[in-house]
């Protein structure tokens, strides 16, 4: 099928698509190369691309100890857009060869980022080198930040995941069992590639920019860009491709507990009940599998907004962050259960986070999701209309 469609394209553009081709196949594998040689390892498969709509496809990241966003990739007339970055520029080369593999060989044309965080944006740099013509794209607040937080922040985590290894190794050699010991071991090397990969990091800002609405009218569908309000971060950018029914949402609505360390509590759910009207009946988000309704949506605003209003009250009550941990506990909570949001959350991260042996249980990875919310909604409520 892949020579097919390649046939066709060399029929149909001649040699611009065939230079056009080679070129960016040439670039994709010097890029991959310098990526491989930086993080001193081999590349292999970081993602689970599954399909999500006809030309739309979910790259799911697989569990690292760094984490990679996952991917959305848009299969356009004549090219390909690209929904999020990831955390590292061999992750990007990682990518890039699945999808010359499964999804298309077509050119690059738009990379998104839907928001500042590194896990979706550090790969920009490598995107920009791979396909020089291609726009970058994000909400101008996420240019802003992405010009603002990433170096300082990347700065910053050198020295904390300098002390991470430290930690691990001191774990690895208490370990009990050899698994255990192997664990502590994938840990500490993932953790050291990515340090070696991120000391030549390069800053790349978006070139294209919205506040509200851009809408790309390609002839195999339309891609709608939009902001409708602040929650995960103050810039978080949807795409939506209507005639796909399908929707692109980054950490706005994902598969995960939501982080609010960067958030707006009391105002993402009302932005997730603005992006609700558009229509879509599949989510592809930041992290975690697909979602195939609306019903994840309304589960996450719901208990953003419960756990938010428990916040409040407690605040007003006088009572201390540690006390609100303490007493807002899953078994408190309503919307815990409201269709199995705890659960599927829990699930999805104990599938696609490493998380440090012995493996906790699912109770444990609830109760501690929900404290970790409660502690970001309590200092992120001032910052929050």
């Amino acid at each position: 099928m892949r020579q097919t469609r390649r046939g066709f394209l060399r029929r149909t553009l001649g040699t611009c698509w065939i230079g056009g081709a080679v070129l960016d196949q040439a670039m994709f594998r010097a890029v991959r190369a310098r990526a491989q040689a930086a993080a001193n390892v081999r590349l292999p498969a970081l993602f689970d691309i599954e399909r999500v709509a006809e030309g739309v496809y979910l790259a799911v990241a697989r569990a690292q100890t760094l984490i990679n966003s996952n991917a959305v990739i848009i299969e356009n007339e004549r090219d390909l857009m690209i929904v999020d970055t990831h955390s590292k520029p061999s992750a990007v080369a990682s990518l890039l060869r699945q999808i010359r593999d499964h999804v298309s060989p077509k050119p690059l044309k738009y990379i998104v980022a839907s928001h500042f965080h590194w896990d979706h944006s550090h790969g920009l740099g490598t995107y920009r080198r791979i396909a020089p013509n291609a726009d970058l794209v994000a909400t101008e607040t996420t240019r802003r930040l992405i010009g603002e937080q990433t170096l300082p922040r990347l700065k910053a985590s050198f020295d904390q995941l300098g002390a991470s290894i430290e930690d691990y190794k001191q774990r690895q050699g208490k370990a009990r069992t050899e698994q255990e010991r192997a664990q502590w071991r994938e840990m500490i090397t993932e953790t050291e590639d990515y340090l070696r990969e991120m000391k030549t990091f390069q800053l790349e800002l978006p070139n294209m920019t919205l506040e509200r609405d851009l809408i790309l009218h390609d002839k195999a569908h339309d891609l709608h860009l939009a902001f409708r309000g602040r929650g995960h971060t103050a810039g978080d950018l949807v795409v939506h491709i209507p005639q796909k029914k399908t929707i692109a949402t980054g950490d706005l609505l994902h598969g995960f507990f939501p982080f609010i360390g960067d958030g707006f509590p009391r105002e993402w759910p009302r932005t997730l009940v603005a992006v609700s009207g558009m229509e879509f009946d599949a989510v592809a988000g930041g992290h975690g599998a697909p979602q195939r309704d609306k019903r994840r949506l309304y589960q996450m605003g719901n208990y953003i907004e419960e756990v938010t209003e428990a916040v409040v009250r407690g605040r007003a009550a006088g009572r201390t962050q540690a006390e609100l941990e303490a007493s807002i506990t899953p078994s408190a909570l309503r919307t815990i259960e409201d269709g199995g949001f705890g659960a599927a959350s829990v699930e999805a991260v104990i599938k696609y986070r490493r998380l440090a042996p012995p493996a906790p249980a699912a109770v444990q990875v609830l109760a501690e999701a929900v404290r970790t919310n409660v502690t970001q909604i309590y200092t992120a409520l001032d910052r929050s209309a």
